[in-house]
């Protein structure tokens, strides 16, 4: 399979479209899935910590309610205290006597608070003196004096007592007035010497006292505590409860207000809150794997989601596969073609990508490749007039395309008069640069295209720069490598003069010495470091074959250089310098061979 994948780039490029597209859809699936999931955890989290508060608030609000109650049997304290003094005297008259106006007291608060469930009065020695709830009064002789409660109301002083959920003692068992409630008792002082009376105990019954919390509507397997200080359950929303009592230990020894705590019955999410005063919990929990259920709708949602993508990511990379295998094809067969001799041959690829470009591209080599060979047949060209040509065919491209670049800029200001004038000058120096005739071209021919091509590049940055000229007459007849001095004076243009803020120089220079007459192409544009400088000379300079050199990233200045040496001799070329005053120049050394009298 590795072998045939390095073989077929379409299985590497069908490769590389499905993993570069399917891994981040898998991974963007994964983290969304993930984020979601915990999303969903952290807002059960928060909903359920508000309801706990809440449901806290509650319950302390009831308890602080009948606390109050508690304290309303000092509004008519006279009766109460009648009768429980009565009571501690023995004397049966006196007691019968103040029992009338305490109980229809005690019977009004019950009343008065639909809430409440009962109320007691109890003397000092445990007795029961009053007892009255929503179904009745029931009275009978039982002793409360030895129940913890009691003993701790007493030790109070006054102070409330909250009594968690019990049945009262003394009401009979199979009456249906003993329900579970919940009682807030208190001891009744005397307030003119400060002694103690009695107890009155108000009832609430427990369902009456949950009431709210039992309307909760819980999710689906949660459960919901109420634990008392003494680790009694005071309220469940079960009637049977999977917790067992190891794992309510780990309940109420959870530590913070959210936590998870590993139980016989799973992993459990659970939520704790203390209601401060009293010493109980509130505690709803509920199984991990619950709020998993609810994240299978968002995994299913995600994973359809996730097939659909792989599924138009594998479509597409079906798609692009065949849209670069199939003109890729086409090349590889005229490349074979090619290879075995035939010049014919040709690309068909339609379009304007790159594809399309390459294959013109191919297409226009061939046919370069069949004239040139046909020319050298018939001509029998030497080696290095072949070299000759293929160097000053690269120049020509790069020419041409800076040249069009210069009068589209023109032609973006709308100054079509100026733009006809600029091509015509470069249909003059398309002619002058397509013309295949001699390569060798007298020095005022290649100075009147140069003057051309200034001409269109002045009207694109108009007075940016200036030109001057210092030409020797006796230079004009001199012969010249055709198209060599273009590249010098563009390079001259883009590196040194446009990057300039203010305007700058150029200026050409031919002067004759001996047999040798030398070309100056200087500009007083931003300069060039010393460190490039040196690294063009010296590609300049190096005795590596021509056509090496010819690939070098100084294309304009090595080509030029390379087709001088080429025709006339290593002697003579190139070579850049900086002048003393900071400008750059090129100079051109040539020999003084005259082609016209």
């Amino acid at each position: 399979m590795l072998r045939f994948i390095r073989k077929s780039i379409k299985i590497k490029l069908f490769s590389l479209y499905i993993i570069g597209i399917t891994i981040p859809i898998l991974l963007f699936g994964s983290l969304s899935y993930t984020m979601s999931t915990r999303t969903l955890e952290q807002e059960y989290r928060n909903s359920q910590s508000n309801l706990n508060r809440q449901i806290v608030k509650t319950l302390e609000e009831n308890i602080k309610n009948m606390t109050r109650q508690s304290m309303a049997v000092y509004a008519n304290s006279d009766d109460i205290v009648s009768l429980l003094a009565a009571s501690a005297s023995g004397r049966l008259a006196d007691t019968v006597a103040s029992y009338g106006p305490a109980a229809s007291f005690l019977y009004s608060l019950l009343q008065g608070n639909d809430r409440l469930y009962a109320v007691s009065l109890l003397s000092m020695e445990g007795k029961v003196l009053y007892y009255s709830s929503k179904q009745g009064s029931s009275i009978n002789l039982q002793q409360v004096a030895d129940e913890s409660w009691f003993q701790e109301t007493l030790a109070r002083k006054g102070m409330p007592l909250l009594i968690e959920p019990h049945y009262k003692s003394y009401i009979d068992n199979k009456s249906p007035n003993n329900k579970a409630v919940l009682s807030i008792s208190r001891t009744i002082i005397d307030f003119t010497n400060s002694k103690p009376l009695g107890v009155v105990v108000f009832d609430q019954e427990v369902s009456q006292f949950v009431q709210n919390v039992s309307d909760t509507e819980w999710e689906r397997n949660q459960q919901f505590r109420i634990i008392g200080s003494s680790g009694a359950s005071i309220y469940s929303n079960t009637e049977t409860t999977e917790t067992s009592d190891d794992d309510l230990q780990l309940l109420l020894q959870g530590t913070g207000e959210s936590f998870r705590v590993e139980s016989d019955a799973g992993s459990l999410l659970v939520h704790s809150n203390t209601l401060e005063n009293y010493g109980w919990k509130v505690i709803t929990s509920i199984p991990a794997e619950e709020l998993s259920r609810k994240s299978l709708f968002l995994r299913d949602i995600h994973l359809s989601l996730l097939l659909f993508l792989i599924l138009i990511a594998f479509l597409l990379s079906i798609f692009f596969t065949y849209l670069v295998n199939k003109p890729m094809k086409h090349l590889l067969l005229s490349l074979r073609k090619l290879g075995k001799g035939d010049f014919k041959t040709r690309v068909a690829i339609g379009g304007e990508d790159e594809f399309s470009q390459i294959g013109t591209t191919f297409n226009g080599m061939v046919e370069n490749m069949e004239r040139l060979i046909q020319e050298n047949y018939q001509k029998d060209m030497l080696k290095n007039q072949a070299e000759f040509d293929a160097l000053q065919s690269q120049i020509n491209p790069h020419f041409l395309f800076n040249t069009l670049s210069s009068i589209m800029a023109v032609l973006n200001k709308r100054d079509y008069e100026r733009s006809s004038t600029m091509l015509r000058s470069l249909s003059d120096l398309f002619r002058y640069s397509l013309n295949r005739g001699a390569a060798i071209v007298a020095f005022q021919d290649e100075l009147a295209h140069i003057q051309k091509y200034l001409y269109i590049q002045s009207c694109r940055f108009g007075s940016k720069y200036k030109v001057g000229y210092d030409i020797d007459e006796e230079v004009l007849a001199n012969g010249i490598v055709r198209l060599s001095l273009q590249p010098l004076v563009e390079n001259a243009i883009i590196h040194g003069l446009e990057p300039l803020k203010r305007g700058g120089e150029l200026k050409i220079t031919a002067k004759a010495f001996g047999d040798h007459y030398y070309i100056y192409i200087v500009n007083n544009g931003v300069g060039i470091s010393d460190g490039k400088l040196n690294e063009i000379n010296d590609k300049l300079q190096q005795s590596a074959d021509i056509r090496e050199r010819s690939q070098s990233d100084s294309l304009g200045m090595v080509n030029v250089d390379a087709r001088i040496k080429l025709y006339y001799g290593k002697e003579f070329g190139l070579r850049l310098y900086r002048g003393n005053t900071g400008e750059t120049g090129v100079k051109i050394t040539l020999p003084a061979r005259r082609l016209v009298t």
